[in-house]
C-alpha cells in the first residue's frame, strides 16, 4: 500500500485556492479524491502565515504516509496481514509538529501520528501511543523478520556420517 498517496494532482497544492470550509477545515484534497483536510483549529487566525506549511504538508503526504506505513510493519512483522487498514483523515498543523488522524476502514478506530518538521526533514515523534521514537529509529528497530533456525550441535554419529 506504499504511495497510496501519490498522485499530487489530486492534492491542492496551490495557496491561493485554500479555503476555510466548517470554521477550521482547509481541504488539501477534494471529497472525491483522497478526502484529506488540515483542521486549524485553534490556529484559524494564522492561516495566511500557514499556507506555506500546510502546501509543505500537502507535497509531502505521500513521503509522511509511507513513513507511517514503514513504522507499523515494523512493530507488527509478526503480524498475519500485511495490509494497512487506516486512511488519513484529518491532519492538525501546529509548526513544526504535523499530526496525521489515522481512521480505521476495517473497524471503528484511529490513531494519532506526530511528525516533527526540522531542517527540511520530517522526524516521526509518536506513534499511536508509542511515545518519543527517536531519530534513528530504522537503524534500533530490527527489520529481518525471517525465521532462521540455529543448528543444533552435531553430535558424534552425525559428525561420523559426514566425515564418511
Amino acid at each position: 500500500m506504499y504511495d497510496r498517496y501519490n498522485d499530487i494532482e489530486k492534492f491542492i497544492t496551490d495557496p491561493d485556492k485554500f479555503r476555510i470550509v466548517n470554521g477550521s477545515e482547509v481541504y488539501i484534497s477534494s471529497e472525491d479524491n483522497y478526502n484529506i483536510v488540515v483542521d486549524l483549529r485553534g490556529h484559524t487566525e494564522e492561516f495566511e502565515q500557514l499556507k506555506p506549511f500546510i502546501v509543505l504538508v500537502a507535497k509531502n503526504i505521500c513521503r509522511l504516509d509511507n513513513i507511517v506505513q514503514k513504522f507499523e510493519r515494523q512493530q507488527n512483522r509478526n503480524r498475519a496481514s500485511s495490509q494497512f487498514h487506516y486512511n488519513i483523515a484529518i491532519v492538525f498543523i501546529d509548526d513544526p509538529h504535523i499530526i496525521l488522524e489515522y481512521w480505521g476502514t476495517e473497524e471503528n478506530t484511529q490513531f494519532d501520528v506526530v511528525f516533527e518538521y526540522d531542517k527540511e526533514r520530517f522526524l516521526l515523534k509518536s506513534f499511536g501511543t508509542i511515545q518519543d521514537i527517536p531519530e534513528n529509529w530504522e537503524e534500533i528497530i530490527p527489520t529481518n523478520t525471517s525465521k532462521t533456525k540455529i543448528n543444533p550441535k552435531k553430535g558424534f554419529w552425525r559428525k561420523l556420517m559426514e566425515w564418511l
